[in-house]
């Protein structure tokens, strides 16, 4: 079932492979399929950029395999917690980039400091607490970081990006990379700048229209 969807979540591996977004065994990706309470996750402990659409593997919202011999990602539990709690989301990508990665040990959060960053992202990109990785209280705190936003940082771990299909979730887990690389670079400038108070509203507002639409 679903081949094509399979292909696309593949075919994104590779590129975050190749684009330095992701590396090795880490990260995960998934796309929920409405109606059916299906979703298709990567596997785990395998390297992302070499798996075919065979290794991917189709689970319930519950977290049964439906089909596939593989065992799903340790981080099954934040896929399905997001889809839970957000219904505008059909796609997650957990990924490792290298800006955001530093900021995720800094747990420093990455301000909207382009517009870019308000239109897809929803503003600040928040860091959520603390909790080890595969929890359910992992997967807790970062819904909670997710309120209102299309990405959350991991602490000590990563980002998670979500959109409503695997192609949006990548351009905004590309976003968040550029995004965290101008903003460190910034710093060492010694200068932080944002956007005037009333322009962060009216493109937050844009968001949330977007994002609701979606529904």
């Amino acid at each position: 079932m679903y081949e094509e969807l399979k292909k696309e979540i593949v075919d994104v591996l590779k590129f975050m492979e190749i684009k330095g977004l992701n590396h090795g065994r880490s990260g995960n990706v998934s796309v929920r399929i409405k109606g059916v309470d299906h979703v298709l996750i990567t596997p785990s402990g395998l390297p992302k950029a070499s798996l075919s659409t065979e290794d991917i593997v189709v689970v319930s919202m519950s977290g049964e395999v439906i089909e596939g011999s593989r065992k799903p990602t340790v981080e099954l539990p934040l896929h399905t917690a997001i889809y839970a709690s957000y219904n505008y989301f059909n796609a997650v990508i957990h990924a490792h980039p290298i800006y955001v990665t530093a900021l995720a040990i800094a747990r420093e959060p990455l301000p909207p400091v382009i517009e870019e960053a308000v239109l897809y992202v929803g503003g600040e990109v928040r860091v959520a607490e603390y909790a080890p990785f595969g929890s359910r209280e992992l997967a807790e705190n970062v819904v909670k970081a997710l309120e209102g936003r299309s990405a959350a940082i991991l602490p000590n771990h990563g980002v998670v990006t979500c959109g409503k299909n695997l192609e949006e979730a990548l351009e905004v887990l590309v976003l968040v990379e550029r995004l965290a690389q101008s903003y460190i670079l910034s710093k060492m400038l010694g200068k932080i700048t944002k956007p005037p108070d009333e322009v962060i509203k009216y493109l937050s507002e844009l968001f949330r229209r977007r994002v609701l639409s979606l529904e």
